[in-house]
């Protein structure tokens, strides 16, 4: 799996690409297991209040601000990688289909994440604003939409590490 010449720029952002949707696939596991739950749970046990009280006070310090941007620069990443990633496969004529999948992943997920709204209701929620209705729509769809995150990002690793192994077993041959 030599990297020469016209070579270098696709697997440089394979590694990279396959890099942060390691990392993207971490986090969704941890939030679909760990974070939703427990922020779900704040809706259905009727501790709004205190989610209110304490989470919305942590997002507006100073310090939330530096951790937010450092939790979503590897979704930035994904979609640099990502993008270059797909148009040089498509341009090379090789893993069309898995760049379609995992090389647009966080293009799917963004997708989701915007089409379902449940971007502006999962801010409201978090920022102790969200009425009602919408944090019940926070609960309902909060960990089986991260679940699907985790899901997506887990296949596309797969994906991604299966167009190295394939490489590598056809230039052992």
């Amino acid at each position: 799996m030599k990297m020469q010449g016209e070579g270098r720029p696709y697997w440089f952002s394979w590694c990279g690409l396959t890099i942060v949707t390691g990392i993207l696939a971490g986090f969704m596991i941890s939030q679909s297991l760990i974070l939703g739950p427990f922020f779900t749970w704040f809706v259905e046990s009727d501790n709004t209040n205190l989610m209110r009280e304490t989470y919305s006070v942590y997002r507006a310090s100073g310090t939330f601000a530096l951790r937010y941007t450092l939790y979503y620069l590897p979704l930035l990443l994904s979609l640099i990688f990502g993008g270059v990633w797909t148009v040089l496969a498509f341009l090379r004529k090789t893993d069309r289909v898995v760049a379609a999948i995992a090389g647009l992943s966080t293009y799917w997920v963004s997708a989701l994440f915007l089409g379902t709204g449940f971007m502006q209701v999962e801010e409201a929620t978090m920022k102790g604003l969200a009425d009602a209705a919408t944090l019940q729509r926070f609960a309902t769809l909060n960990v089986p939409l991260h679940s699907t995150f985790a899901v997506i990002y887990t296949a596309s690793l797969v994906l991604l590490l299966a167009v190295a192994v394939r490489r590598i077993r056809t230039s052992s041959s």
